[in-house]
């Protein structure tokens, strides 16, 4: 039975492992993105916001800091309930 225990144990944190991978690949692609949007906004309207860029990288900082605690916020919820619910059988 301890072997059985185990072999699920070690399952189950490389499948937590693959969904970090995920969770991490989710934040660089919305971070991307955002940029990209930003990045847009800002070429188009430089003349006009040109003097609100802090602003903007403010703006982006707070995006992007409530996005990474949201995502290792949803990281440590599977964990601590990866074995109470049976997420990965």
């Amino acid at each position: 039975m301890e072997m059985n225990n185990q072999a699920m144990e070690s399952k189950y944190h490389r499948k937590l492992n693959g969904d970090t991978v995920l969770i991490v690949g989710m934040l660089a692609l919305l971070v991307g993105v955002e940029g990209f949007v930003i990045y847009k906004i800002l070429a188009e309207t430089w003349e006009i916001s040109g003097g609100f860029f802090y602003l903007y990288v403010i703006f982006v900082g707070l995006m992007v800091v409530i996005e990474a605690i949201g995502c290792l916020s949803v990281r440590k919820s599977i964990k601590t309930h990866m074995f109470e619910f049976r997420y990965y059988d």
